[in-house]
């Protein structure tokens, strides 16, 4: 009896953390960059910013300019892939829906019509795949003005972040280390002369003010509200969160240079370790992170 194969669906936590490791394996820290152009990753035609992981894996292809679309996106355009132009994945949820009673699955609109409560709603990462204009051929960008507003200095533009915030912890500088404690709610920093420069101080104020977003009467992130050994999976998604989230504050207030990126070969082990471990670290760190900076950023005019 002859057999068809069902067509194996891809693992998206595998596919990401794939092409993160294989960055990292040559050297690139995806979230520890300079943003093109002082902006994020955004879609060309629609203009919405990408965002949690999306984001990252976009800026893993360190393209000039930061925009990017779809394959029929570029068609509808009138243009084309150049050729061997590799795009990127964006992730995205998708859902499916069951009768809780009898099991049967359910289409979007009929399960909109029935009562909460009668339906399982069930979620699975998908994907499409995007390229940068770069790869296109045949289309007449018009490239926007960007970059970050210009009426205040970066070094302001840090403290107006941590002055801006909603419901900020305590910040000290007490002993000279640098640590949040979730049971005082408190920041401790070494003095400013202490750093190298004030660039690295905010940097280093930007991670500690990251894991503050996860108090119980911030965004109460179970990572900081729970105790958890350094070891463990929680602990390590914890300080990816807070790494993306300095990384997206110093980049949006302009100070990420050079000088701020550890990407060296310890650092870079590290991490690669810990991917290798947990498939889902990246996407789960990268989700809590972009909550973490738009909390921060709440009242920000910038």
């Amino acid at each position: 009896m002859k057999t068809i194969a069902k067509k194996q669906k891809k693992d998206v936590y595998q596919l990401v953390t794939d092409l993160i490791i294989e960055k990292l394996e040559n050297g690139i820290v995806p979230w520890r960059q300079v943003w093109q152009e002082g902006e994020i990753p955004v879609n060309y035609v629609t203009k919405k910013c990408y965002r949690g992981i999306n984001m990252w894996t976009l800026l893993t292809g360190q393209y000039s300019k930061p925009y990017f679309l779809t394959f029929k996106q570029a068609q509808n355009l009138g243009g084309s892939m150049k050729k061997g132009s590799k795009g990127l994945p964006v992730c995205y949820w998708g859902f499916s829906y069951f009768d809780r009673k009898s099991g049967r699955k359910l289409m979007e609109e009929e399960a909109k019509k029935m009562h909460p409560s009668k339906i399982r709603k069930v979620g699975f990462l998908k994907y499409y795949t995007v390229f940068n204009i770069a790869d296109v051929e045949g289309v007449d960008f018009e490239i926007p003005e960007t970059g970050i507003l210009e009426n205040t200095k970066p070094l302001e533009r840090c403290e107006q972040i941590i002055r801006e915030m909603v419901n900020p912890p305590r910040i000290v500088h007490g002993i000279p280390e640098a640590y949040y404690s979730p049971v005082s709610d408190l920041i401790n920093m070494p003095e400013k002369g202490l750093f190298e420069s004030q660039e690295s101080y905010f940097s280093v104020l930007f991670h500690e003010l990251t894991h503050a977003t996860g108090h119980q009467d911030r965004l109460n992130r179970k990572e900081i509200v729970e105790y958890h050994d350094f070891n463990s999976e929680y602990y390590s998604r914890e300080e990816l969160t807070a790494e993306m989230g300095a990384s997206f504050l110093c980049n949006h207030a302009g100070i990420m240079n050079e000088d701020l990126l550890d990407n060296s070969a310890a650092y870079i082990k590290v991490w690669l370790d810990r991917l290798r471990s947990d498939k889902r670290l990246l996407l789960d760190a990268a989700s809590k992170a972009q909550k973490a900076v738009e909390y921060i950023l709440t009242n920000c005019p910038f």
